[in-house]
């Protein structure tokens, strides 16, 4: 293909490079893009789209992008908006949407075809663990004698109980997550089970969980994530016409970041584009690091790339990492496809390309390798690691305060022991890692107050709006017995009278009787509803200032009123947008943003970016799409990065014989039949899996360096109550070979 640009293009300084220039040239079909890190596919995607829109490519309908992360569905929408002025075009003719909203928006339009109530609820990730946690307290419940054999020890104590509904919930999130993005309901999977010899009992039980959950799913009336998805692509298949009317409205389908495509996402878009449609997928399936905590499989891009009726381009040039860098992360790409003494992860871990240093002229020029270095330390025990990247970071960030310095960490237990290290050598830094006090958390403690105030007499409002405020307590004391008060306030069905007594009545009338109420679950309801009728008289406000005045009093760290403040200019921004919308309106659209459905919103983790003079410590998996001058990948041991299947594996229980999500999910898709013959038993799959994706995670980790990258693991590690030995991963002992026979580090 050859790209023939315009004047329209040229006003927008775009200098599309080769493998872009493909893209660009796009004229229908499918189209299937392989793109290395920093190679500009968001770019490309923007400029694409642009093009199709000030062409009218779709003939009356929009052009469609779609992306799985919620923070780049604003970045994308504003850079086709700012292209398309610079062009003197009207901000018309696309749609950008996360598949999550992409689904809802289908469902919510046509609920009653497939069964749905007119006013469903979508659960978001909290209230779906909720009902997670009762389904699993239920199974426990009749089957202590079940999961009371699989401990450790030959008595159940409370230990190993709580300890088992932990595993419990994350094998019964990984078959139901993997079933419904294959549309199997528990019943058929457990009459697939029926009769069958367990190689382990973890998929059975895991099944026998989902059945519990689903029923109390549908007994409020609710669909999960998955449901919502799996709703929209039974719709558009049962329905032709329906799904007909779709493709006319958005008749040209572009995909961003497609190696995280889930069967479920796959089949939806799928659908949209229809036969012989016009479908653009770009990711980088070497960057695909997702499968750990979704469905997503970077098989799903590799075999729509190797389809014949797919043109492919390839996007290899690169403006990112010195060359050096760049040659670094190539040579892992061919050592793990060629000489992994695994078959499983020769052929699974990477797609053979290699990243390419720009050409000169380019807008963005590789660092130079004179101003670069690479370096490999080796620490006798971890609490060295920390003192030496704590002690040499805040040195670099001092001595060159206009250049950036990020360190990643393997996990959020690392970082957080990292994180105090920092703070201990008193650097300057920004810290990204989980945390239960969530961007997420926030805005959905929000949004549960401003449900209420938009229908505060309707069912179980009062509960929701008590549940998410309880970790953000505003008062002295404390919010009572969680469940015991969340009981009352379920069971309250005048909740204008618990709110608004009439004379002479007191508080406690309006709620059901039971033998005993104590007085500190009395005293959290009272302050409760001091705050809901001080909210109630704020309902007038405009959207923003209401929410405001919610966060005023119930939020006190400076990070939590920062992400109030981004909820809050986002409503804003859509009440301007929509001016008939009332509050129902914006609660629903706030929730989609917080969940991630609309991907409207980044979290305030995600807006922080890379400060020049300042620190950066986070994850590998949430460094993805960000770069830094300096990169301390740390933590480059055998234990979070196995070669081997006789390797010890984090996260596996020997006494279970294994990792049991992972082998629950190897014999459900085994039961599918999407695996065939294998040499390998479920746990051993499973295990090749997590070899070749943490070396993908390594992958991701170097190329977010652009002049300096030092890897380093330490020979002593914490375990339990003492430091063990750890094995050098032999993945850094390659890559340390590699860059001395190249006088590179």
């Amino acid at each position: 293909m050859a790209y023939s640009g315009n004047t329209e293009h040229q006003k927008t300084s775009f200098e599309p490079r080769a493998g872009q220039r493909e893209i660009l040239a796009y004229q229908g079909g499918l189209l299937g893009v392989s793109a290395v890190p920093g190679s500009g596919k968001t770019t490309a995607i923007v400029a694409l789209a642009t093009r199709l829109i000030a062409e009218r490519q779709a003939e009356g309908g929009q052009v469609l992008i779609v992306t799985y992360q919620n923070a780049a569905v604003d970045n994308v929408r504003a850079r086709i908006g700012q292209r398309l002025q610079a062009m003197d075009r009207l901000q018309v003719g696309y749609d950008v949407r996360t598949l999550h909203s992409l689904a809802y928006g289908i469902v919510q339009a046509n609920p009653g075809l497939v069964g749905a109530a007119a006013e469903f609820v979508v659960l978001d990730e909290r209230a779906s663990e909720s009902l997670l946690d009762k389904a699993v307290r239920s199974w426990n419940d009749d089957n202590k004698r079940v999961w009371g054999r699989l401990g450790p020890g030959e008595y159940v104590d409370q230990r190993w109980e709580q300890e088992w509904r932990d595993i419990a919930r994350k094998v019964a999130r990984t078959v139901i997550t993997t079933a419904k993005n294959r549309r199997l309901r528990a019943e058929d999977l457990l009459a697939r089970l029926s009769g069958r010899e367990d190689d382990s009992p973890f998929l059975r039980i895991g099944a026998e969980i989902y059945r519990l959950y689903q029923q109390q799913v549908e007994t409020i009336g609710g669909l999960d994530f998955d449901d919502l998805v799996w709703m929209a692509v039974e719709m558009l298949q049962q329905y032709p016409d329906l799904c007909s009317r779709y493709r006319r409205r958005w008749p040209l389908v572009l995909e961003d970041e497609a190696q995280d495509s889930v069967p479920l996402q796959e089949e939806l878009i799928a659908l949209l584009a229809g036969p012989g449609g016009n479908w653009v997928r770009v990711g980088d399936p070497n960057q695909a690091i997702m499968s750990t905590f979704t469905a997503a499989d970077p098989r799903y891009l590799r075999d729509f790339l190797d389809r014949a009726d797919v043109a492919v381009a390839e996007m290899t040039i690169s403006g990112r990492c010195a060359p050096k860098i760049m040659d670094l992360a190539n040579f892992l790409v061919e050592w793990a496809a060629v000489e992994h003494p695994l078959a499983e992860v020769r052929q699974r871990a990477f797609r053979p390309q290699q990243m390419q240093p720009t050409d000169r002229g380019d807008n963005q020029q590789n660092p130079a390798d004179a101003a670069s270095a690479i370096g490999f330390r080796e620490y006798n025990n971890r609490h060295d690691e920390f003192d030496s990247i704590a002690r040499r970071s805040k040195g670099f960030a001092e001595r060159n305060p206009r250049l950036t310095v990020a360190v990643l960490v393997p996990t959020n237990r690392i970082g957080y022991d990292m994180a105090e290290r920092l703070r201990q050598a008193g650097a300057d830094f920004d810290e990204v890692l989980q945390s239960p006090r969530s961007a997420r958390r926030v805005g959905e403690a929000l949004c549960a107050v401003l449900g209420f105030l938009a229908e505060p007499l309707g069912r179980n409002q009062l509960e929701r709006a008590y549940r998410a405020l309880v970790g953000f307590w505003p008062g002295p004391s404390g919010p009572g017995n969680e469940e015991a008060v969340a009981m009352l306030l379920r069971s309250c069905y005048r909740p204008e009278a618990l709110l608004y007594p009439e004379n002479g009545q007191r508080m406690e009338a309006a709620l059901p009787p039971v033998d005993r109420i104590e007085p500190q679950d009395l005293e959290a309801i009272d302050l409760l509803c001091g705050y809901l009728r001080r909210w109630l008289r704020a309902v007038a406000l405009p959207v923003d200032q209401l929410l405001m005045t919610v966060a005023q009093d119930l939020l006190v760290e400076e990070v939590d009123m920062v992400r109030a403040q981004q909820l809050a200019i986002y409503v804003r921004i859509r009440a301007d947008q929509n001016t008939d919308w009332q509050l129902p309106e914006f609660v629903r659209e706030l929730l989609e943003a917080v969940q991630g459905r609309a991907g409207a919103l980044a979290e305030a983790e995600d807006a922080l970016g890379p400060q020049p003079g300042r620190i950066f410590l986070t994850t590998m998996h949430k460094a993805k799409g960000m770069e830094w001058d300096l990169v301390y990948v740390m933590g480059v041991d055998g234990d979070w990065f196995p070669h081997d299947l006789d390797a010890r594996f984090l996260g596996e229980y020997e006494f279970l014989g294994g990792d049991p999500c992972e082998d629950a999910k190897a014999e459900l898709l085994d039961l599918l039949g999407e695996i065939g013959s294998s040499r390998l038993s479920a746990t051993d799959r499973s295990h090749a899996e997590v070899i070749a994706e943490r070396l993908r995670l390594l992958y991701v980790a170097i190329t977010r360096a652009r002049r300096y990258l030092v890897l380093s693991w330490s020979r002593q590690i914490p375990r339990a109550t003492r430091m063990q030995p750890a094995p050098m991963a032999e993945v850094f002992r390659q890559l340390q070979l590699y860059g001395e026979q190249q006088g590179r580090t």
